[in-house]
């Protein structure tokens, strides 16, 4: 079950802190929280726990955590892993909903710390304690000056306050993309690192911020999630309340996922299924500390594009240049401008100005010149109705003209919702007037175009999430599909078997006649030539590969030939497999081969993969994936998102291919996936042949295994 803010009132908010294990000395880690609680003015009672201290820093020491008198919500423990089991349950029995376990030890140390970390569970489970960590170095609530934690979150550079909440899966990195954040101006509510999440989960917080009335953007350092569906129901309530949810995701690699399994010992995915759940469910991924950076800098404005069309003005024509070639990686575009614009252009910038997009207003502008009126250029380019986002390259503009360019900024925000990203070179000693300006009127200063870039297409990903959203795209399946009858037990099903499972959930296949194996030496009459012929056994799955599967049977004398001969090569091949008989199928000549695939993913569950056929998928990679069930919407993406894509419009006079058809297919697939869920291990249409446009898809050939 999700627990809004309600469930993590008292955690966030608490009125008393017990630190057990508190210590005297400052560097220890139960030292650090009460000073860090102290200093930084927490307003709640501070009890530390140690039978070792009469008192610590003023406030009376308490032998036991029975003993913790005044309201507490909050236990941080500071202890070695062993005695932490023990300390949950007085936890439990003294009322305390919340303990924050800092210390290691757990699973990640090996079988004795998993037999620990299950105890200290099975403690909290029994008393009614939820745990943060343990591993971790705590949570803090900055406006509220709630410290429960040590490290690097109570120590200089403070994180100040402001409406961006935060869950970290690393401390040491996680704090480090907070600090880099502070520093690009990015203010902070809460913030937790959630360690080896036994109890807690980064989803649940996730979900816990949606419900924060006064948190306006999520970030998270995610490794990896062992419930992918609780992530994803986060990440859309998270969308569903306009609230951006930007992940930096790491682990992403086979070498990365095992520094993620020593690190946090989190199970973490395949990546391609993470980058895919992204894209469904409208989180915004970025890809190091800059970028995380920089996109949560642009979102705490509040002002979101229309689309992804972007005017660029200013005196640089290389920073524009350099703007430009990221804005066409990242599909933004940078679209003439509206005549009427273009007057008003051409009568307030200097005469030397290059008014296409982008626009080149020349060095040393803007500054006040009779008969210029930089303010009404700006305001015009904001009001063109071709124009989502307005991109402002000052570089190395002087101290004067990023005082007068804020000014005129900020009035232009002022009476326009469009989105207004800047570029400078200028640090804040050089010019601390023009960056004061724009940051007052809420206009996010980068310092690069490249990195302007791709922050205001992060902005328009997210626009487009909301749109998609908006207009009910989040709907699962095409329909809703029956599942179909399954033999018992595991097992791999042959492809006669398989089609008739597809078939029944309504996804087209060919018309194929089965031929037992005592029945090979006739022919049926009912059969249409040509046909491929192909040896029928669930032990045998790769057909091609050992001479059982033979194209273009073209009568009866050569099907007669064709059966004698795979069922030849299948035995000889394959001695103690068991043969059904053959598929007489019909041949489909016209149609595009790609792959559909489902695998069940241990984190996600069903995912399923849409790839070209030959080589493209297999040797260059080019796939699209998403989690079952997915509607119409997430289908067509998957296609826009090959590579490949062009061919389904038609190449050196090829029709164009039924897109609809394969759209439609992928969403059933998916609804089929979802509801074999607890038997299908992979299913694999392999080809799936997308005839031209109007005349669908069939599947020739598909392999399901069960568990």
């Amino acid at each position: 079950m999700a627990r809004g803010v309600s469930s993590f009132e008292r955690l966030f908010n608490p009125r008393g802190i017990a630190i057990v294990g508190a210590s005297a000395e400052p560097a220890r880690p139960g030292g650090q929280t009460i000073a860090a609680l102290r200093q930084h003015g927490f307003k709640g009672g501070i009890y530390p726990v140690n039978p070792k201290y009469p008192e610590i820093a003023g406030h009376p020491c308490c032998a036991t955590v029975a003993e913790v008198r005044g309201e507490c919500d909050v236990a941080v423990i500071a202890l070695p892993a062993a005695q932490v089991p023990g300390i949950i349950g007085a936890c439990g029995d003294r009322g305390i909903a919340f303990a924050v376990v800092l210390g290691g030890g757990f699973r990640e140390a090996g079988a004795d710390g998993q037999k620990t970390e299950e105890a200290m569970l099975s403690a909290a489970r029994k008393g009614g304690v939820r745990i943060i960590g343990p591993n971790c170095l705590g949570l803090v609530n900055i406006p509220a000056r709630v410290y429960a934690a040590w490290g690097s979150l109570t120590r200089p550079p403070l994180l100040p306050a402001g409406p961006v909440s935060a869950v970290l899966q690393s401390a040491s990195l996680g704090t480090t993309l907070l600090v880099r954040c502070a520093a690009a101006g990015v203010g902070f509510r809460h913030v937790v690192t959630s360690g080896n999440e036994t109890d807690v989960t980064a989803p649940e917080l996730i979900e816990a911020y949606v419900d924060d009335a006064e948190t306006r953007v999520i970030l998270a350092y995610l490794e990896g999630v062992s419930d992918g569906h609780a992530l994803m129901r986060a990440a859309r309530r998270a969308l569903a309340a306009r609230k951006p949810l930007i992940v930096l995701k790491a682990g992403n690699t086979e070498q990365g996922r095992r520094a993620a399994a020593s690190h946090t010992a989190n199970l973490t995915g395949d990546y391609d299924v993470y980058r895919a759940v992204f894209r469904q469910c409208g989180v915004i991924e970025v890809h190091d500390l800059d970028e995380a950076a920089d996109v949560a800098l642009c979102l705490v404005g509040g002002r979101l594009p229309g689309g992804r069309r972007v005017a660029v003005m200013g005196g640089s024509g290389g920073a524009a240049a350099m703007f430009a070639d990221r804005a066409d990686e990242l599909r933004l575009s940078m679209p003439p401008l509206a005549e009427n614009t273009l007057n008003v252009l051409r009568r307030c910038l200097p005469p030397l100005s290059s008014l296409k997009n982008p626009i080149d207003y020349t060095a040393g502008y803007p500054r006040p010149v009779p008969g210029l009126d930089f303010q009404q250029a700006f305001d015009a380019v904001l009001a063109d109705p071709g124009i989502d986002q307005l991109a402002v390259m000052f570089a190395a503009a002087g101290r004067n003209q990023l005082q007068v360019g804020g000014e005129l900024l900020g009035k232009a925000a002022s009476s326009s919702e469009k989105p207004i990203v800047v570029f400078s070179g200028m640090s804040e000693e050089i010019a601390p007037e023009g960056l004061g300006l724009m940051r007052a009127a809420g206009i996010p200063v980068l310092p690069s175009p490249k990195r302007a870039a791709v922050a205001m297409a992060r902005l328009a990903d997210y626009s487009a999430a909301l749109a998609r959203r908006e207009h009910g795209s989040a709907a699962h399946g095409a329909r809703s599909v029956k599942a179909p009858a399954l033999p018992p037990g595991a097992a791999t099903l042959d492809e006669n078997e398989s089609k008739k499972i597809l078939a029944a959930a309504g996804v087209p296949v060919t018309r194929d006649c089965f031929i037992a194996v005592d029945a090979m030496e006739g022919v049926p009459a009912d059969i249409a030539f040509p046909v491929a012929v192909k040896i029928v056994s669930r032990d045998i799955a790769h057909k091609t590969d050992i001479g059982a599967v033979r194209l273009n049977v073209r009568d009866g004398p050569a099907l007669k030939a064709a059966l004698s001969e795979i069922l030849n090569n299948a035995r000889r091949a394959a001695p103690e497999a068991r043969i059904a008989g053959a598929l007489a199928s019909e041949m489909i000549t016209d149609g595009l081969e790609t792959i559909i695939g489902v695998v069940n993913d241990a984190v996600f569950g069903p995912v399923v993969v849409l790839g070209l056929g030959g080589i493209l998928v297999e040797t260059l990679g080019d796939a699209s994936y998403r989690v079952a069930p997915f509607g119409l919407e997430d289908a067509r993406a998957m296609i826009e998102e090959l590579r490949g894509r062009a061919v389904f419009d038609g190449v050196r006079g090829s029709a164009p291919r039924d897109i609809d058809a394969l759209v439609a297919t992928l969403a059933r697939v998916s609804e089929l996936a979802w509801h074999l869920r607890g038997r299908l291990l992979e299913m694999d249409i392999n080809p799936l042949l997308v005839r031209s446009q109007g005349r669908g898809v069939v599947a020739a050939d598909a392999l399901i295994v069960l568990r």
